[in-house]
């Protein structure tokens, strides 16, 4: 078995926490080559990455260092010279960390993606690295067509989990009122929610929103369609954003627009956009993870994307519509049997910790070749058990 791990978008926090441990445990079980660029916008491997797996003598390094290196995170500058190359490897599975997925179309073997698995709500079982294998990026809800009794079981298998997340959330975001009241929101009008991807330039995969507007054009939008509807905006922002991204000037144009509330911090200890989105009346989406959370507390979706979305959360694709249903009280909720049962499948099937000490790569390889694997559901669910013994937020 060779696998090719193809690594143009990854951070300096993606290969410590996903990356590295993913190599460390394939190398033991097959032939292992790496793909990347060097460092450009805080993403690609450089000395202190090649540094940390020094040990590795059995893996082999491709480092792409030329002029054209850059271009690996957009549009290759030579992509038929790349895929000729990776032709030449002859990879029975290649695993990207890629935001141009033209190019990897083209590549021998099976492709998937490293992609983020949701974590909210059922977050305090679900590590920041947890990840998924897919073979098409941000499409949500994915989820194959499944027997009446591999369904049944995916849906025996979250009913203990289910009640008690609903639970916990209905004491830790409280009641409508307080958050609103917490925030400054008025309660006059639905509120729906725009929470904001992180858009620093490292964050490559936001060159496939639609005519790759900026958050500052996406809240422009939102603004003026919320106030022609009669309804109240309210902007949350992604937490990297806070943290790594100079947001003054974006704050001060949403402060000035006068319409939209920012929520910018916290509310009793919960972030604004889970709490917005336990009580709200919409949510606004490209491709943020957000739309599980919004699916599990059964809000109204919107979504604007070049990527499609399981018919079951049933997301509006005009703006207009949209709004003007959430005002009427008529925008359709997800089907929530099947948000459940996604979740089921989700957790059983998908979501795994790279850092996980019982992950071996032999079954690393299964997950990323076999992508439905009903073996592995009860381990997989298992986890949610911590879950279930949270102690309820007074």
């Amino acid at each position: 078995m060779r696998v090719l791990f193809y690594l143009p978008v990854v951070t300096p926090w993606w290969f410590e926490q996903v990356i590295e441990p993913l190599i460390r445990r394939v190398a033991d079980v097959a032939e292992v080559h790496v793909l990347a660029p060097a460092p450009w916008c805080n993403t690609g491997l450089g000395a202190p990455e090649l540094e940390r797996v020094a040990d590795l003598a059995n893996v082999r390094w491709a480092i792409v260092d030329d002029a054209g290196h850059p271009s690996l995170r957009t549009v290759p500058s030579d992509p038929q010279g790349l895929i000729d190359y990776v032709r030449g490897l002859a990879p029975d599975l290649t695993l990207c960390r890629s935001a141009d997925f033209e190019t990897p179309r083209h590549f021998p073997g099976q492709v998937r993606y490293i992609m983020e698995a949701v974590t909210t709500p059922f977050q305090p079982v679900s590590p920041a690295n947890t990840v998924h294998f897919t073979e098409e990026p941000f499409v949500n809800g994915a989820m194959p067509v499944l027997s009446e009794a591999d369904a049944a079981r995916l849906d025996a298998l979250i009913a203990p989990f289910w009640p008690d997340m609903e639970a916990h959330w209905q004491a830790a975001a409280r009641d409508r009122d307080s958050v609103y009241r917490a925030i400054g929101i008025p309660g006059d009008r639905p509120v729906v929610v725009l929470p904001l991807e992180y858009e620093h330039a490292e964050n490559f995969f936001l060159q496939h929103r639609p005519d790759r507007l900026s958050n500052q054009a996406l809240v422009a939008q939102a603004a003026a369609a919320a106030e022609a509807a009669g309804v109240t905006l309210a902007v949350t922002d992604h937490p990297l954003n806070t943290l790594h991204v100079d947001r003054d000037a974006l704050y001060d144009f949403i402060f000035d627009l006068g319409g939209p509330i920012l929520a910018d911090q916290p509310v009793f200890g919960v972030s604004a956009t889970t709490a917005l989105l336990r009580h709200g009346d919409g949510v606004l989406l490209n491709d943020s993870k957000s739309f599980a959370v919004a699916a599990a507390f059964g809000v109204p979706m919107f979504r604007q994307s070049r990527f499609p979305s399981a018919a079951w959360l049933h997301a509006e694709t005009d703006l207009a519509a949209y709004f003007a249903a959430v005002r009427a009280g008529k925008a359709q909720r997800p089907d929530m049997d099947a948000v459940r049962r996604w979740f089921a499948y989700h957790n059983a099937n998908e979501a795994f910790y790279p850092t996980d000490p019982l992950l071996t790569g032999a079954m690393v390889i299964e997950r990323a070749l076999n992508p439905v694997d009903p073996a592995r559901w009860e381990a997989g669910v298992a986890r949610l058990q911590r879950y279930a013994a949270l102690e309820t937020v007074a």
